[in-house]
């Protein structure tokens, strides 16, 4: 648990701006040096490798390998006395490490980085942009009022790529750069993520469409090819692995695409990335017409040129379809349109008259399995497949799932957060939507830990090994991360689905008692209270009375703000609830019962023993307490004047007396 919230801490830390703070706010990212030289090879091949240090003639070299990537006691290589050394070809699976020492005349010696060279078994890509220029960004802030850091002025850097499968054969070109003919554009891609010193994600646009997992994945057809894809660098975990398998297994109607391959950027290799399919318009991916929308709810709203805000939620959504380039004044004013009648009838409850309620429940409850806690920074994305009044917003797929497994014993913030509706439409009179979020969850459950089990094992079978080395490689070449391996993963995932099984099913089945703290209270025997809940109610919760104070509104937390009208909503509950009842003083009814003539007089104290009195403005308003022993009522007024009451007309009420007094200091 520790560990989740040291993890979450660290996420809202670095999503506002505190984490891997610059001090220069105009700086670009930049590449960092590499740690050691990785090279690939496919089976059967040897690779090519060059020593770390300048080239001299006069410098005679030697050539070691080792066991490990430190250059430390590595077994000198017979004859492997050049400049350059051809390794021996790789018959299986593994990575070597070398290294080469140079002797310079005067008898100095120096070592050079660990050259490492691998078979993994798995795809390269390799991108060489023209005149070898790195994609570059500059630093971006939010404004006041909104929150987390991005990037602006990604430049867009012309290049060339191929894609070579694991037999080590070319299945893509992509040929030089030429705008529109051929080639391609690389740019930095990403918001708080990108801050991170290390490899970078980044966005791929073809000049022309093709389809670049054809080899990968064995599929044709032309509906598969397109311009835009992604390197996605979050693969030191499972997790985006988990999350779409996760996706794919609820009937989510398109998932991105991907294939995990090692890549190069002019000959240094980067890392392991998810070559991904990106959400674009397109028959195979997301399915609008001409005049559809792809819109994003967007916490990075601030760094982008076209945007719009609604009113009643303040949502904030940017757009992925039309570009931002082309959209029209007619196309904006339409979509923003929308969304204001959405959230004008998810007020009346008839929001399911624009929405795809399926999708949306499905989202969500997809979030709860994970776990999830970034709500902030989900990525949430919707769509309209035209303008006409059949056609409804759909959710499409989940997306950003670094913060999995991080809800342990609780909703996933996405439950409990109000950013795309969610928690407004479980309130709501139209039960449409929790209906749905409980039948999805009855069809769910019962196969998911199943279904995925086999997807994972036979991912391990077919990709664990490959994944393994080529994430210990990617750890050589930037001398940063910690080893995760694919088994561990399985084993961690079994244990959180199943853990995460039985929370969902306690939550959403079990029948929670409700009591309640009355303080003094009682409720109207016509009322009803209800004594248990659980997921589908919703139930207003009756007022108590109570002579003599005003129902101030129930709380179910220590420091909570008191509600009158408080409804108990089932979709949140996951545990027995106990409310409390919070009262303040009636003055209405102290005046009443300080009309009549009850002035303090002589005997009305003397006699008495020590007791508490409870001090009152005329109009009700307490004003602290004063303790009397056996006094009289000049004693008293001295008692109010020493505890530094001024002159005025005071009530004074305890259950010793019975009654109330008025006493006046002059």
């Amino acid at each position: 648990m520790i560990k989740h919230l040291l993890r979450a801490i660290f996420l809202w830390l670095a999503a506002i701006g505190f984490v891997f703070a610059q001090t220069d706010l105009s700086a670009s990212l930049i590449m960092s040096t590499p740690h050691a030289s990785v090279s690939f090879s496919q089976k059967g091949e040897p690779v090519e490798l060059t020593c770390g240090l300048p080239l001299d003639e006069k410098a005679s070299y030697q050539w070691y390998k080792s066991e490990s990537r430190f250059n430390a006691m590595g077994v000198a290589i017979e004859g492997a006395n050049s400049f350059r050394y051809v390794t021996d070809a790789f018959q299986k699976k593994e990575i070597r490490f070398y290294y080469c020492v140079a002797t310079f005349p005067d008898g100095v010696s120096k070592t050079s980085k660990t050259a490492v060279a691998a078979y993994t078994g798995l795809p390269i890509v390799k991108i060489n942009t023209v005149n070898e220029e790195e994609p570059s960004a500059d630093y971006a802030y939010a404004a006041d009022g909104a929150y987390g850091r991005g990037i602006t002025n990604a430049t867009n850097v012309p290049a060339s790529m191929q894609i070579i499968d694991s037999c080590g054969n070319l299945v893509y070109e992509s040929g030089e750069y030429v705008k529109k003919i051929s080639g391609l554009t690389i740019k930095l891609r990403g918001n708080t993520s990108a801050y991170v010193i290390g490899k970078s994600s980044y966005r791929l646009k073809l000049q022309r469409k093709a389809d670049l997992l054809a080899s990968l994945k064995s599929r044709s057809g032309k509906s598969f090819q397109d311009k835009e894809w992604i390197l996605h660098k979050a693969t030191s975990t499972l997790d985006t692995y988990i999350g779409f398998a996760v996706c794919d297994i609820a009937g989510v109607p398109w998932t991105p695409k991907f294939s995990f391959v090692n890549v190069f950027i002019n000959n240094d290799y980067r890392g392991l990335f998810m070559l991904m399919e990106a959400i674009d318009r397109n028959e195979s991916r997301v399915d609008v017409s001409e005049d559809g929308y792809i819109i994003e709810r967007d916490a990075y709203w601030w760094n982008e040129s076209v945007k719009f805000t609604t009113k009643n939620y303040g949502q904030k959504f940017t757009f992925k379809y039309p570009d931002d380039d082309d959209i029209t004044e007619g196309q904006l004013s339409y979509i923003d349109g929308y969304m204001n009648s959405l959230e004008l009838h998810i007020a009346d409850g008839s929001y399911d008259d624009y929405i795809d309620v399926e999708s949306f429940a499905r989202w969500l409850l997809i979030h709860d399995f994970l776990g999830s806690w970034d709500a902030a920074g989900s990525n949430i994305f919707v769509s309209k497949y035209d303008t006409t009044e059949k056609t409804k917003l759909r959710m499409l797929t989940n997306w950003d799932f670094d913060s999995n497994f991080m809800q342990e014993g609780a909703w996933s913030l996405q439950h409990i957060d109000d950013r795309i509706y969610m928690a407004s439409m479980f309130k709501s009179s139209n039960r449409a939507f929790a209906n749905m979020y409980k039948s999805l969850y009855d069809s769910l459950a019962p196969i998911l830990w199943n279904a995925l089990e086999k997807k994972l094992n036979e991912f391990n079978d077919a990709l664990g090994e490959q994944i393994d080395l080529a994430r210990y490689c990617e750890i050589v070449r930037w001398n940063q991360g910690k080893r995760v391996f694919v088994a561990y993963e399985l084993y961690a995932a079994k244990k959180w689905f199943v853990s995460r099984g039985e929370w969902l099913k306690n939550a959403i089945e079990n029948m929670y008692a409700v009591s309640y703290e009355m303080n003094g209270g009682m409720f109207e025997s016509s009322v009803p209270a209800p004594d248990s809940i659980n997921f589908l109610i919703n139930v207003e919760i009756p007022q108590p009375r109570r002579p003599g104070y005003v129902f101030s509104g129930w709380t179910s937390e220590p420091d909570g703000i008191p509600e009158k009208n408080f409804v108990l909503y089932g979709y949140n509950v996951d545990n027995d609830v106990r409310l409390a009842a919070n009262w303040s003083l009636d003055s209405v009814y102290y005046i009443k019962r300080f009309d009549n003539d009850m002035s303090l007089n002589v005997g009305d104290l003397e006699g008495r023993k020590r007791f508490s009195v409870e001090i009152f403005s005329v109009m009700g308003k307490f004003m602290g307490r004063i303790l009397l022993d056996e006094v009289n009522v000049h004693l008293v007024m001295k008692s109010l004047r020493n505890a530094g009451y001024a002159n005025g007309v005071y009530i004074l009420r305890s259950d010793a007396l019975h009654k109330n007094f008025r006493v006046r200091l002059e």
